[in-house]
């Protein structure tokens, strides 16, 4: 099953750094494509980098 182009957006705003909360934090931590720090630092794990490297229009980073 793909990503939807929300899921995508919600990768890229973690690759590129920028506010992730909510729902849409927990989505990526609970599908196991980012982790989140105790201090809401939130960063993409190995497969959330892998994913968003496979989406089209994507620069792999």
């Amino acid at each position: 099953m793909g990503l939807t182009a929300a899921q995508i957006r919600i990768l890229q705003d973690i690759a590129d750094a920028q506010p992730v909360r909510g729902d849409a934090a927990t989505w990526a931590v609970n599908a196991g494509f980012a982790v989140q720090a105790e201090d809401a630092d939130i960063d993409l794990t190995p497969a959330g980098r892998h994913a968003l490297a496979g989406q089209p229009g994507q620069e792999p980073g």
